[in-house]
């Protein structure tokens, strides 16, 4: 029989917190349009619908490396779940504290063959796991194409490898591990026996998952260039290393600014900078600004309608069967 907050305080509870990301995300939206001037742009719409489907590409490498860890520790969550529970709590980040996103996945996709302290374990190693690729592909692409920065008293290529130090020491086998099964001995994650350990093919396999999506989201952001710069560059080997160095940098950075929330401001500096080569100088009317705002938007539309589409699938699921 459930009890009086599982039928109303819970429930109350996830709509409290749903308006809470809807505001926070709509804030955003305000904030970052008022910063536009439209009738500067060359308007190319198509290439920033594009740019918001890679966008959803990317995260859907990142999704599907979760549902192979799930896997991994025995627990074989049903796609249509783990892709529900995964671009739903994507609206988490929008919230101060990059916990919350953790928190909405696991309680999503919780159940009776899968704990949510498990759920928590892997989705934790996933993000990490992602972070980490983001780094070491932008280490690499800026090694290999340098790019001319200004003021920036550590070079591009030092930074990324120093980001995937911070967040690449959590997934090393021997560290993680030693985590979990500290964690066991607290929280019930399993239904019994000892949880499986990570090993290196593990992570090597969502290293070079992440790492292609990070190639996918490079081309996003030629894309989002190309919507509205009126000479965008070619898309070419050199761009589209610089493009990777600048978002993989720049995502992981705003990741780690723990308390912006999705990394607002601290993201949109750091491309500022790393992506000036594809136009003028930047500015707070420079078309390079309104093409790195108008990503953003792009981006958290994609995912808001992908959120809003999925999050029934459950009850259309349980009615189905």
């Amino acid at each position: 029989m459930s009890t009086p907050w599982q039928r109303w305080g819970w429930p109350l509870v996830k709509l409290v917190l749903a308006a809470m990301l809807l505001a926070a995300v709509g804030w955003q939206f305000t904030r970052d349009l008022r910063k536009l001037n439209l009738d500067d742009l060359a308007w190319r719409p198509h290439w920033l619908a594009l740019s918001a489907l890679l966008y959803l590409v990317f995260l859907g490498s990142s999704c599907w490396y979760w549902r192979r860890l799930l896997r991994h520790f025995g627990a074989d969550a049903p796609a249509h779940a783990v892709t529900r529970a995964y671009f739903v709590s994507q609206l988490g980040k929008y919230v101060p504290g990059k916990a919350w996103a953790l928190l909405l996945r696991g309680g999503m996709v919780r159940g009776p063959r899968l704990r949510f302290g498990l759920a928590i374990l892997t989705s934790f190693y996933e993000v990490m796991t992602t972070m980490a690729a983001g780094a070491l592909v932008a280490a690499i692409a800026f090694a290999i194409e340098p790019p001319v920065v200004r003021g920036w008293e550590i070079a591009p290529v030092l930074l990324g490898v120093i980001l995937l130090g911070v967040c690449g020491v959590p997934l090393l086998p021997t560290v993680f591990n030693r985590v979990a099964a500290r964690l066991a001995t607290k929280v019930s994650m399993a239904e019994a026996g000892p949880l499986p350990t990570i090993d290196f093919v593990t992570l090597l396999q969502g290293l070079a998952i992440s790492a292609c999506g990070w190639c996918v989201l490079g081309v996003s952001v030629w894309s989002g260039l190309a919507a509205v710069l009126s000479e965008p560059p070619p898309l070419d080997v050199s761009v589209g290393l610089r493009c990777l160095g600048a978002i993989g940098l720049a995502y992981v950075g705003g990741f780690l600014a723990v308390f912006m929330p999705a990394g607002v401001a601290a993201r949109e500096i750091v491309l500022l900078e790393l992506l000036a080569f594809a136009g003028p100088e930047a500015g707070p009317e420079a078309p390079i600004a309104a093409a790195v705002l108008l990503m953003r938007l792009a981006w958290t539309g994609a995912e808001i309608l992908l959120a809003g589409a999925l999050y029934p699938w459950r009850a259309a699921v349980a009615q189905e069967t």
